[in-house]
């Protein structure tokens, strides 16, 4: 069964099963400290959702990776590529709406870039709204944050950007594109802040304040890629393809609600 939605044909496309879930991974090409890639967000999101495709190849299908995201608080590191987002949603939304046109009623907007959040969570709403589908929105690291803080083998703060969890999974998928020997642990949490948490896994914060990232961080690192290894990535690969058919699955039996007009 196919699952590349770009590998289909128009007529393909025509007689397709359209509540297969389609699965859209938005990421970003950003800075990720010295020791790791520019793609890192792409090829993780990626690389997760072609693993879904494998198992559970019946129920979706994997659109082209968006590469690009809303990072602008990142351009002081050379390589950056930024999108504004209200150019972001609007993107998303033409690739929905056009899904939609198609007659696919079950969307996952994939996100694997945390500034991409708010953004897609957006996009997603305004899909729904205008198309009157299903689409939703996740960061994959949010279906998981139980089983990342059992795999864990730094502290708090060890798992905000380009730290362990990233780093371990990018040595797990493509080891030669990561480079430990210029990896610097760089944990930046106050154990005394209720409301601020720079830790993917470990409670989240409160309330939320994105710095330019340059003064937040020298070299782009804000976390411990230091303890990272291509073991623990796998443990941390396995549950994040796991989590997403989990996602999958109750998408796909999600009921299509008819909308009540009380006017």
């Amino acid at each position: 069964m196919k699952t590349d939605y770009g590998k289909l044909t128009w007529e393909e496309v025509r007689d397709a099963d359209k509540d297969r879930v389609i699965i859209l991974p938005v990421a970003a090409t950003e800075d990720h400290g010295p020791h790791m890639v520019l793609d890192t967000d792409t090829l993780l999101g990626t690389s997760i959702a072609r693993e879904v495709a494998v198992r559970s190849p019946e129920d979706v299908l994997i659109m082209p990776s968006i590469p690009y995201g809303f990072n602008e608080h990142h351009k002081d590191f050379p390589g950056v590529i930024w999108i504004q987002p209200e150019t972001l949603i609007a993107f998303v939304t033409d690739v929905t709406k056009s899904l939609a046109h198609h007659g696919f009623r079950r969307i996952l907007l994939l996100n694997s870039h945390g500034s991409n959040h708010p953004v897609l969570d957006l996009a997603a709403r305004k899909t729904v709204i205008e198309n009157d589908i299903i689409c939703v929105s996740a960061s994959y690291w949010n279906l998981m944050s139980d089983r990342i803080n059992a795999i864990r083998k730094s502290p708090t703060g060890g798992i905000a950007h380009a730290g362990e969890f990233e780093a371990a999974m990018y040595m797990h998928l493509d080891p030669e594109h990561v480079y430990p020997e210029k990896a610097a642990s760089q944990i930046i949490h106050d154990p005394s802040s209720r409301y601020f948490n720079l830790d993917l896994a470990a409670g989240g914060s409160r309330a939320m304040l994105m710095r330019w990232w340059s003064a937040a961080s020298p070299d782009g690192t804000m976390g411990d890629p230091t303890v990272a290894d291509a073991e623990t990535g796998r443990q941390y690969f396995e549950a994040a393809v796991e989590e997403t058919i989990g996602l999958v699955k109750e998408i796909r039996r999600l009921p299509m609600l008819k909308r009540t007009d009380h006017h």
